[in-house]
């Protein structure tokens, strides 16, 4: 029973992400906007440190974005690349992040967020 748990989670997971490719959004410009999820402003979360599930960093916030039907949020992050050069944007929901003491972790890994299509703000 719980197997069928973690499928359908991993399944709503990789539809959120995939919703979030395909979504129109708007970066938020009010840096003192109230993130509920994470209970941190949009000033807090930008340029935080992105980690994988392993504690090893992936990349960073570039921005938080909300989507057009007004509810949905996300993060624009930085992945790859090395010194700032090659560097990518790609969206992730943030109900597919987590806060920990260095930043934000997701459960992706450095090369399945590099294989995300790029975001073009």
């Amino acid at each position: 029973m719980m197997y069928k748990h973690v499928v359908f989670a991993t399944c709503l997971a990789a539809t959120g992400i995939a919703q979030a490719q395909t979504a129109q959004w708007t970066e938020i410009e009010d840096d003192s906007m109230m993130i509920p999820a994470f209970n941190m402003s949009v000033d807090d979360l930008d340029d935080m440190d992105l980690y994988d599930a392993s504690g090893e960093r992936i990349g960073e916030v570039d921005d938080i974005l909300i989507g057009d039907d007004g509810t949905s949020m996300a993060a624009s992050l930085d992945v790859g690349g090395f010194l700032g050069i090659g560097e990518k944007d790609v969206v992730l929901p943030l109900d597919s992040l987590r806060v920990s003491e260095d930043g934000l972790v997701t459960d992706m890994s450095k090369e399945e967020l590099e294989s995300l299509p790029e975001y073009d703000d």
